[in-house]
């Protein structure tokens, strides 16, 4: 079929989009206000049929009702019916190819809205008589968790221009698709508003179960595929078909079989048991979906890889060496930081002669100059009187060690007092204090001599310090 390229001279076709049963939909521009549009164009087989004919009636009817697409031009061009639509997003048959089966937080959230919509349309005057997952669509844009219905082309108009309800037939065509219509299109009978819900239900235990039981008939032919169906769906229980699902579904089955054909239905109890399904299973109703969740993840993935792609970029810039003229730098900078400790005093060096023999010297550690000091194990440097003679006080009272001290002296005073000091080692003090058991008295001897100090040797009364503090 060969079709113009742009239709009332302002929509332009860009592509095909799908095709039904009745026609073709191609995606097209208003060039005058610069947005996508829908462009439906009849099939030429289905001419006699006239469903578009039908299907503008019937939009012009629901034109303003929320959840049906706008229609924004209508009309006849090549012997071709042609109606131009508000594009709208994909189908929900596209999500259930995609991820098989729907969550039940999912298919509630989508049956409160398309039993709301439904409810909006049959107040409007119109059954719909063909809901399936390929004619609930989603929007565009700001409206994408918002659902709408379409394809009206086998929908009828079931109330009169009085507003009274069109008499019931019976003996009437099967219309509608198989795996969905209601039990009353198998049986013929005119088609209402509760089968529109009917409907409704298989679609949504189809999301939840991935199929439904009187799917993949073998070596039957159409005629007896819509025959058995329609035996199995009379003759199976509702608890049994929506067996693993919220029971509230089977709830609903069971109200809708209590219907007549002129009989209001409770939208009411009808999403309440929706709702009751939800609260019952914890959910919910957020209007996220699967596919929502999904994309969440993956962008939630993508931001952790660039973090961690980051990190490990940040881990090697540190593990590499620094330049030769930066490390340079950074070794003059810390030898002037040590000169310039050294020359504000900051750290006490003792006498050369009196310096430990295994006093640390300074250190690189981490990179940064440490000099090692003496404040933790600083020496305290006392004026000390020395003699010929040792006294050694063990646990005396202060009493007994001032009279030690004034024997002492006076000792010293008969030898004539030359350059001679007495050295005198008690239970509190201490020449060297803290450092007296690492520096050998020996060696504090030598020291002495070298200074011109002679010493005698000691009396063998007396005991060296350290045995003395041994004994005690």
């Amino acid at each position: 079929m060969q079709t113009a390229s742009i239709f009332n001279g302002i929509y332009v076709v860009q592509k095909k989009i799908s095709s039904g049963s009745f026609g073709v939909v191609l995606l097209g521009q208003d060039k005058e206000r610069n947005v996508d549009v829908a462009i439906k164009i009849e099939k030429e087989e289905n001419e006699d049929v006239r469903s578009l004919e039908r299907e503008v009636q019937v939009l012009e009817r629901l034109q303003g009702t929320d959840g049906v697409p706008k229609l924004l031009w209508h009309g006849q061009q090549d012997e071709y019916n042609v109606i131009i639509l508000q594009l709208l997003g994909k189908d929900l048959s596209h999500f259930m190819k995609t991820k098989k089966k729907f969550s039940f937080k999912t298919t509630i959230q989508l049956g409160i809205q398309i039993v709301h919509v439904l409810e909006r349309i049959h107040n409007k005057g119109v059954v719909h008589r063909d809901l399936k997952p390929e004619n609930i669509l989603f929007g565009i844009e700001d409206e994408s968790s918002k659902i709408y219905v379409v394809d009206f082309g086998i929908s009828k108009i079931y109330r009169d221009a009085q507003g009274n309800i069109l008499p019931f037939r019976d003996n009437a065509s099967f219309i509608g698709t198989t795996r969905y219509a209601s039990i009353a299109a198998h049986k013929g009978h005119e088609l209402s508003r509760k089968d529109d819900i009917e409907s409704l239900i298989y679609v949504l235990l189809y999301f939840m179960k991935g199929q439904l039981p009187w799917q993949n008939m073998q070596n039957v032919s159409d005629e007896e595929r819509t025959v058995k169906v329609g035996e199995m769906k009379m003759n199976m229980d509702p608890r049994e078909l929506c067996k693993d699902v919220p029971i509230e579904f089977a709830k609903i089955l069971e109200y809708l079989k209590q219907l007549q054909y002129n009989s209001d239905p409770n939208y009411y109890f009808v999403y309440h048991q929706f709702e009751k399904a939800a609260e019952n299973q914890g959910i919910q109703l957020d209007n996220i979906f699967d596919w929502d969740q999904q994309q969440q993840m993956k962008i939630s993935q993508s931001n952790n890889e660039n973090i961690d792609n980051l990190q490990r970029s940040n881990t090697q810039q540190q593990l590499q060496p620094p330049q030769s003229t930066e490390m340079k730098k950074s070794i003059e900078k810390q030898g002037s930081n040590l000169i310039r400790q050294l020359s504000n005093n900051q750290f006490l060096i003792p006498p050369s002669q009196l310096k430990r023999q295994d006093s640390q010297q300074p250190s690189v550690v981490s990179g940064s100059v440490m000099l090692s000091t003496y404040n933790s194990i600083r020496p305290k440097y006392q004026a000390s009187q020395m003699a010929f003679d040792i006294k050694v006080c063990d646990d005396n009272s202060p009493q007994d060690i001032n009279q030690n001290m004034k024997q002492t002296a006076e000792t010293g005073n008969q030898n004539g007092g030359q350059n001679s000091c007495a050295e005198t080692v008690c239970w509190k003090d201490s020449v060297f204090e803290e450092n007296f058991e690492e520096i050998p008295l020996a060696k504090k001897y030598g020291m002495l001599k070298q200074k011109g100090v002679e010493i005698p040797k000691k009396r063998k009364t007396s005991q060296s310090p350290i045995k003395q503090r041994k004994k005690n």
